[in-house]
């Protein structure tokens, strides 16, 4: 399972950049303005009504979008779909065209009925709208969208727009048959294709931990941003439109979001010249350690706001 949030924590961040590809593809399709009306999106910005079903969203008239900076988090779902294995706040500035990327650890200890819990239970609880108001507590910032995702898409999707070319740093090797788990990659410029996208995703150490990355965890998380910017900065590219149908098929199976088409189309001029190098990448200040003989993530709420203030738009 702790493999498992590295992995969603980054097919969470890649989705986004893929939604925005295919959902573009339904300005072609027959409907209203020449959109697909089947496939139905909520209202944005409502925070109180985040849980609400996608299919029954509620009708309200649509207020102007700003140009301001926008909070979008992103959950990856577990495989039973109860928890959060992955949450990703990215904040980004339509003026300037920088995005921050937050990453919260899931064993982060928050409040729940006057009781500790982990924030990645919420969801269970209380739908998206439990995390996200934690997540606005945590950091003071006010979330316009979210997206959750299953992983289940991930490979189709790198598939479908034929791999990612990456750089292993060595030789990885690792089985786990208990986790259905085997990795064999080489050492080398390469393009990985979704199966062995994963098994970079998830490589940490060997079995006899004696090879792999120095720091762990710490380590494999740099790796995993780097394979994030990789793919945004290869696929984000007008030759890939003619794909988007079948990206949206897939992420339509996968996700759910409150991301309206209209919304998609106002920030598109931004992302699409939006220079991939410029993306900063955070995670929640604070240690892990055992409160009560369960395990969690203390974040340090001192600096998490000195953090925000200094790089987060507002």
């Amino acid at each position: 399972m702790v493999l498992r949030r590295f992995f969603l924590m980054s097919c969470s961040s890649i989705a986004i950049v893929l939604f925005l590809e295919g959902i573009v593809i339904l300005n072609y399709m027959p409907g209203k303005n020449g959109g697909n009306n089947s496939y139905k999106q909520e209202q944005i910005g409502q925070s109180r009504q985040i849980g609400q079903s996608i299919d029954e969203p509620e009708q309200e008239e649509k207020k102007p979008l700003e140009k301001r900076p926008v909070n979008l988090i992103v959950l990856g779902l577990d495989k039973e779909g109860t928890r959060t294995d992955a949450i990703e706040l990215l904040n980004f500035n339509p003026e300037s065209g920088q995005l921050n990327m937050l990453s919260i650890a899931r064993d982060t200890k928050v409040r729940f009925n006057s009781r500790n819990t982990k924030i990645n239970s919420l969801i269970g609880k209380m739908g998206e709208a439990g995390i996200i108001e934690k997540v606005e507590e945590l950091t003071g910032l006010k979330i316009d969208y979210y997206i959750t995702l299953d992983f289940d898409g991930f490979k189709k999707i790198v598939d479908t727009l034929g791999g990612v070319e990456i750089n292993v740093p060595f030789n990885m090797n690792y089985d786990d048959d208990e986790q259905d788990l085997h990795i064999h990659l080489n050492k080398g410029k390469q393009v990985l294709d979704g199966e062995k996208s994963e098994q970079f995703i998830r490589y940490r150490k060997g079995n006899d931990k004696t090879e792999g990355y120095k720091f762990g965890d710490l380590d494999r998380s740099k790796a995993q941003q780097e394979f994030i910017k990789a793919f945004i900065g290869q696929k984000m590219k007008l030759r890939y439109l003619p794909k988007a149908g079948e990206i949206f098929l897939i992420l339509k199976d996968c996700m759910k979001t409150n991301i309206e088409i209209g919304d998609v189309y106002y920030y598109y001029d931004q992302l699409a010249q939006f220079d991939f190098d410029n993306i900063n990448t955070f995670s929640l200040p604070g240690e892990s350690r055992y409160t009560n003989n369960i395990w969690y993530y203390i974040y340090d709420k001192e600096k998490t706001l000195e953090m925000i203030d200094k790089n987060f738009f507002k």
